[in-house]
């Protein structure tokens, strides 16, 4: 990922041209989720959730450049200990227009330099293989990858197959739902895959999902969407390259990849 610092006068992230090897993911912080860990207590704030208030990195809490906040502990069953640097803040929403405009420079670079490396790619491999898919799960990952893969090719030189696993959140869904629309006026063919297993009885065969028993993608979305694409192409040893969204520093299984 790609260092940034903070902008103090609009409360967003900047962007910078050196890439950091550790990644610290800053998270947007919204009202509900002050609530929940108890800032009403200590800060001024409006219950709005449009508009991101803070960041998070881990378990601290930036405000405009300064660490306001942390949490320490905390599980399933017990909160965790909300340790405030500043009292009495009078929290304005981050202006997300102003980030936008002071990024997009940086952005711009990193958009085409992707999208000429995706089509450098598919350049190299169209007439050798039988299928180019954008594998979709409705998430921020792929969304953003859909988007440079159709600035990069031609619209009928791919197709989109969203994993269903069955336990998506209702947002996800009506996301999955107004992307499936645009590729259908562009003339982008648009596919769901879904497991014939109900998500419960995974449950009941595999056991509840951890990070050493990951049997959700394979299960819920890698099979379903090789399945898929047999059935559209009617071909059962297809050769096809899939176009998937992973953020490297996310695991060190992502960063192998």
């Amino acid at each position: 990922m790609y260092s940034y610092g903070w902008d103090i006068e609009g409360g967003g992230i900047l962007l910078n041209s050196s890439q950091s090897l550790m990644s610290k993911e800053p998270r947007p912080v919204y009202a509900a989720e002050l609530d929940l860990l108890g800032f009403g207590k200590h800060w001024h704030y409006e219950r709005q959730s449009d508009t991101p208030y803070l960041w998070a990195e881990a378990n601290k809490y930036w405000y405009r450049g300064r660490l306001v906040a942390e949490t320490n502990g905390g599980n399933l069953y017990t909160a965790p200990e909300l340790v405030v640097h500043e009292e009495g803040l009078e929290l304005q929403p981050v202006d997300l227009a102003a980030m936008s405009m002071k990024n997009r420079e940086m952005l711009t670079i990193i958009e085409q330099e992707t999208v000429k490396k995706i089509y450098n790619v598919w350049r190299k491999w169209h007439k050798k293989l039988d299928v180019f898919h954008v594998a979709f799960s409705g998430g921020k990952d792929s969304i953003v990858l859909l988007d440079l893969v159709k600035k990069a090719l031609p619209k009928n030189a791919f197709c989109v197959v969203f994993g269903d696993t069955g336990m998506e959140f209702p947002d996800t869904y009506a996301a999955v739902e107004r992307v499936k629309t645009h590729c259908e006026a562009e003339g982008i063919a648009f596919y769901t895959a879904k497991s014939h297993l109900a998500p419960q009885e995974s449950w009941k065969l595999f056991g509840p999902r951890s990070q050493v028993l990951r049997w959700c993608c394979s299960v819920h979305k890698a099979a379903p969407q090789t399945l898929k694409l047999r059935e559209v192409l009617g071909k059962h040893d297809y050769v096809c390259m899939d176009y998937v969204g992973v953020i490297v520093h996310e695991s060190l299984r992502c960063s192998e990849y």
